[in-house]
């Protein structure tokens, strides 16, 4: 079992909203309550494995920096258990610098509260200024400088601190691309390293570039938990849906979300969940079907699960656990009632070979690329095995140990891309077989 970096059971955080001073003061002295309830954060729980890269998603308001900022101990929770294994640095645009004080000052500044010595800051200071890239505004006031070189400096601290868990709050959403684009090479360096992120941003494509799991955040409530594939086509859809929407009825939408929060807080035994309230009583949830082409690779879950005939009708549905024991061909998606759903093909074509529809969620998938049907020539290391589909996975095998074909030619007939793994096919003790690039080598003749 992998180790767990983050957990959350149930956070909440409540705020109390004032229309005067004076009923802020009277609030600490009188016996009644006075000012409003607000909720920033609802029964949110969700773990992150130790080297996880996690996205948090969300219309503003829904709560993103308030969780960044409980995660990192910046603020306490009201309730709920937060578990954190490591020390944490949030990245947030201007967080924790002194605009009074030069950029090197506040270098210091925020390494003596991290507990660095002098001397190891002094170490330091070189390489933060180098990324940075700030030169010599760095013995400039912080109140001088633009958005981008304050997330600048902020950004390059809190790398150069190596600490375990790594918090990026709209860092990267200011400043020049030329930047930003380092920045998220350093954070591959660190996700590499086994370090745990969570990024938060408006940039859809930073997440898929950057995330394997995404926390869709709405409103203060988690709406959606799961791997990026499976989080962002939902949440792009709701997006398209909600730009459209007038102010009167995003207004009517936070009414039903807020309904919901304020039915689970009187009582915490209410039954409907939170996707089942929303389907009953959004603006959003409309019945409505969208369809489109993919390529992808997908095995089943080892979990009870359905086949359909369609995604809009529950008829003619089968069990999956006949299917679960190879790799299928997904041709074609589909949205419905904002689940998102695969066809499931014995062939590469989405029309020869078919299965039938099964939630997204019920599947493991991988992009899949055709590369080419080149014929190349590579050599076996003698690791690894031998699979019948570029996927891997003890179902597929073919040959269980390649060792004694060490050095042994392995003539090429079709090169293919699953997710980032290189996949060659070819003949091997008289089968066909796949075998990842990693077991692969060219020979160098002299």
């Amino acid at each position: 079992m992998m180790e767990k970096a983050i957990i959350a059971n149930n956070i909440t955080k409540k705020y109390k909203l004032y229309d005067s001073t004076k009923e802020r003061l009277l609030d600490l002295i009188a016996p009644r309550d006075y000012g409003e309830d607000f909720y920033a954060l609802t029964d949110v729980s969700f773990e992150a494995e130790k080297g996880d890269a996690i996205g948090f998603i969300g219309v503003n308001g829904s709560g993103k920096s308030t969780l960044s900022n409980i995660i990192a101990g910046i603020v306490p929770e009201t309730s709920g258990e937060l578990i954190v294994n490591g020390e944490t640095s949030l990245i947030a645009v201007s967080a924790g610098l002194n605009g009074e004080l030069s950029g090197r000052d506040n270098i210091e500044l925020k390494c003596l509260m991290l507990g660095f010595s002098k001397n190891e800051i002094k170490e330091l200071e070189p390489e933060i200024i180098e990324f940075s890239e700030l030169g010599k505004f760095i013995d400039q006031p912080v109140k001088s400088y633009s958005s981008g070189m304050r997330s600048r400096l902020g950004f390059a601290i809190s790398v150069s601190v190596d600490p375990d868990i790594i918090i990026i709050d709209e860092a990267l959403s200011v400043g020049d691309r030329a930047f930003a684009t380092k920045s998220l090479e350093k954070m591959k360096e660190f996700k590499e390293a086994g370090k745990t992120m969570i990024f938060v941003s408006h940039s859809i494509g930073q997440m898929k570039q950057f995330c394997e799991k995404i926390l869709w955040l709405e409103y203060g409530m988690v709406k959606e938990f799961g791997p990026v594939d499976e989080v962002i086509p939902n949440y792009e859809r709701f997006i398209k849906k909600w730009r459209k929407m007038p102010r009167q009825e995003r207004e009517q939408y936070r009414d039903v979300v807020t309904g919901f929060q304020h039915k689970i807080l009187e009582n915490p035994d209410y039954t409907q969940t939170y996707a089942e309230w929303l389907k009953a009583n959004s603006l959003l949830y409309i019945d409505n079907y969208e369809e489109s082409s993919t390529s992808r690779l997908g095995q089943i879950k080892d979990r009870n699960s359905y086949i359909y005939r369609s995604p809009k009708t529950e008829k003619d549905k089968k069990s999956s656990e006949d299917f679960k024991a190879q790799t299928y061909f997904i041709k074609k998606q589909a949205i419905y009632h904002n689940d998102l759903y695969y066809l499931l093909s014995n062939k590469p074509s989405a029309k020869v070979g078919i299965i039938g529809w099964i939630k997204a969620s019920d599947v493991y998938s991988h992009s899949h690329i055709a590369i080419d049907d080149d014929p190349k020539l590579l050599h076996l290391k003698g690791t690894g095995c031998g699979y019948n589909r570029p996927w891997g996975g003890r179902k597929n095998l073919v040959l269980s140990d390649l060792r004694p074909f060490k050095n042994c030619e392995f003539k090429i007939n079709k090169t293919e891309k699953v997710g980032e793994n290189i996949w060659y096919r070819g003949m091997l003790a008289g089968k066909q077989t796949w075998i990842h690039s990693t077991c692969l080598y060219k020979k160098h003749h002299e």
